[in-house]
């Protein structure tokens, strides 16, 4: 390594290292921008567009860093994964929630993480920040610093992060950050702030609609039902959340106040809305790729580890596209017949978008690396194992629920594990 800069944050003396690598076969120097750490709104945070870099200091890398994963969606990321329901005559919990996951035979090796002899684990560090508490659900963008359980909800990884909030589903509500965070295998000295921007009833074509959705003419997004050249509300809210909750980060997490926040990663689950509509259907993959694309932009970080949890309700149905060659590159993609089951095959061409975006040998080739796909329709349980039959919300299942979490977490894993440029990798290196 050579070093390159020192500096100082939070009264810790740290020092930046230029990486050159050697391959087997022969000497390759690759030469790195410089890191920077940039201050907004007087907070520092680590850029992690293209450098490799490390730091030196005498304590543990896990001690100065906050790892920031950030989760968006609709209505199933917001979670309605019921908790401890119970059988209003027999007193038992209703089979699917995850009460009964910690206690039948079936789940319970894989469950009985999330249960102590005092209730529900929590994980101290891993905090968690969702936009909804009570009747505040920050469609506008949360009141950030704010109050906790007024503005918006925060504190540790547990049960209760569901849809409203623990102020008022009474900690009877999860999301997939429960999984996520649990899947996610940290070490109790590592520092993670999961942020879940989600609001139920929201389409990528519109709400979630990113910049480079707005440059050119869309044909599958015309007025009055889509704007094309307009970025979407709920888009600019999540980052307006993001960036509020990094610049008062002493104000709502104070014990995070002396680590350097670094964006770590991005989980998606989403897709209901736009499988409402053919067009939106039609329009999903590009939308879904310029999102990665400008969130990396946005974030300072050209390889950002992205998760996509694919929109799986419903489970495994039969590809019966007619005809078959329907949803091809050169076809209009609205014509497409998957029978009663799946009018205009909506459902199956959404999951089919989610796969494409991530795929670099089309035409993303701009997103480079690290966006995995994981597979949903495996976790789908029918309403007779399930507290409830609302099968566009998984018929709120906790089994369900927490593997959609667990999968975007493995997601992240082998995204962060296929990034050139990843910053725990680099820190490794020092001790190598």
């Amino acid at each position: 390594t050579i070093r390159v800069e020192s500096f100082q944050k939070a009264g810790k003396s740290l020092t930046l290292d230029m990486v050159i690598f050697r391959s087997s076969a022969r000497f390759q120097f690759l030469l790195f921008l410089i890191p920077v750490l940039f201050q907004t709104n007087n907070v520092a945070f680590a850029s992690l567009r293209e450098p490799h870099w490390q730091v030196r200091s005498e304590e543990k890398e896990s001690q100065l860093f906050l790892k920031v994963y950030v989760l968006a969606g609709q209505s199933n990321m917001e979670g309605h994964g019921e908790v401890a329901t119970m059988n209003t005559t027999t007193q038992t919990p209703l089979n699917g929630t995850l009460l009964y996951q910690v206690l039948h035979p079936r789940t319970s090796d894989e469950f009985s993480i999330l249960w102590n002899t005092s209730g529900w684990s929590s994980w101290p560090n891993i905090q968690v920040w969702f936009n909804e508490a009570g009747g505040e659900d920050g469609v506008n963008g949360s009141n950030i610093p704010g109050v906790n359980n007024v503005d918006y909800s925060a504190g540790d990884l547990t049960v209760g992060f569901g849809s409203g909030g623990p102020a008022k589903n009474h900690n009877n509500l999860f999301g997939p950050e429960l999984g996520f965070g649990v899947g996610l295998n940290m070490s109790s000295d590592e520092n993670v702030l999961i942020i879940k921007t989600a609001w139920g009833g929201k389409n990528l074509a519109v709400d979630f609609r990113p910049p480079s959705s707005t440059v050119n003419d869309d044909p599958y997004c015309q007025l009055p039902d889509c704007d094309p050249y307009q970025v979407g509300h709920f888009y600019k809210v999540m980052l307006h959340d993001v960036r509020q909750i990094l610049a008062n980060l002493d104000v709502i997490f104070p014990q995070f106040s002396n680590l350097i926040p670094i964006m770590s990663g991005f989980g998606w689950h989403q897709g209901w809305n736009d499988g409402c509509d053919l067009n939106q259907t039609a329009a999903y993959e590009q939308n879904l790729v310029n999102l990665i694309q400008d969130l990396r932009r946005e974030w300072n970080s050209a390889f950002l580890p992205i998760s996509i949890a694919v929109s799986g309700f419903g489970g495994f149905q039969p590809e019966q596209r007619q005809p078959p060659d329907c949803f091809d590159d050169d076809s209009d993609k609205l014509q497409c017949d998957c029978g009663a089951i799946d009018h205009g095959c909506r459902r199956l061409n959404i999951i089919e978008s989610q796969y494409r975006a991530a795929n670099m040998t089309r035409h993303h080739k701009r997103i480079k690396c690290c966006v995995v796909v994981t597979e949903t329709r495996g976790f789908w349980r029918e309403a007779k194992y399930s507290p409830s039959n609302q099968n566009f919300h998984w018929n709120h299942n906790a089994e369900s629920h927490f593997l959609i979490g667990k999968a975007l977490a493995e997601g992240i894993k082998m995204a962060t594990a296929q990034s050139p440029f990843d910053a725990t990798m680099a820190m490794n290196l020092q001790n190598e």
